[in-house]
């Protein structure tokens, strides 16, 4: 059985009961927060192995918290939202989510997201050390930082899968499914506009580090690396 702890965050009582039991049932110890404020003290104190977090919270809302925990933190943020609209989405990652969850929700699919994010998480604690440079770009498998040139690309944990999946294998066109066994989006999200987002967000951020754009789309088929160039010290390059 799990038992990790996991922060709630919701302004709704009801939400956080229905979402302490699905995560209890599985074994997960679990602490609630009712806003913003209360989700940052808890953070801290408390050291969450994942944050499940209300989008629509009075101030500070949902999308100021993840990005403050996102300053300090790379821990596994699964965000929280009854709206259906496309812009939330973009929002969501935007703001460094990792995952995001439309209600209402069945437990069963909550825990499993929840299991997902905290899989991905031990895994990187577990990698081997090495870099793996392609493009220009060098990602640190210790530190897990991306660099062009001398400088540091900031990037969120999925922003970090995506480009090192790609980065190993730079000559492979990746399929959009393959990407999100690897991000660990659920399959109900697995559509163009989480994907592009995700590499739209990359090919800025890497722009404005001062590199080149690096990750195309492969129209009908996936994403790959635009460098066919690359060595690896540690991650296996072809």
């Amino acid at each position: 059985m799990a038992s990790e702890l996991i922060l709630i965050v919701d302004d709704n009582k009801d939400v956080r009961a229905f979402v302490r039991t699905a995560l209890e049932a599985e074994g997960y110890q679990v602490v609630e927060a009712e806003d913003g404020s209360d989700a940052l003290l808890k953070f801290h104190s408390e050291n969450p192995a994942v944050v499940v977090l209300d989008l629509s919270m009075g101030h500070p809302d949902g999308f100021e918290v993840c990005r403050e925990i996102r300053r300090k933190s790379v821990v596994p943020i699964i965000m929280l939202t009854d709206r259906g609209e496309e812009v939330d989405e973009a929002m969501c990652l935007a703001a460094g989510a990792d995952d995001y969850i439309a209600k209402p929700v069945s437990p069963r699919i909550l825990a499993l997201r929840v299991s997902t994010q905290i899989r991905h998480s031990k895994g990187e604690r577990t990698q081997r050390l090495g870099v793996i440079s392609a493009g220009g770009l060098s990602l640190n498998l210790e530190t897990r930082q991306v660099q062009f040139d001398d400088g540091e690309v900031a990037v969120t944990r999925t922003e970090f899968d995506f480009l090192k999946l790609l980065m190993e294998r730079p000559r492979k066109v990746f399929t959009r499914e393959e990407v999100i066994a690897v991000i660990g989006g659920a399959g109900d999200f697995a559509n163009d506009h989480f994907l592009d987002t995700h590499a739209s967000r990359l090919r800025l951020k890497i722009k404005a580090a001062g590199g080149p754009k690096v990750i195309t789309a492969v129209r009908g088929v996936g994403y790959r690396l635009i460098s066919s160039q690359g060595h690896s010290d540690g991650g296996g390059l072809e």
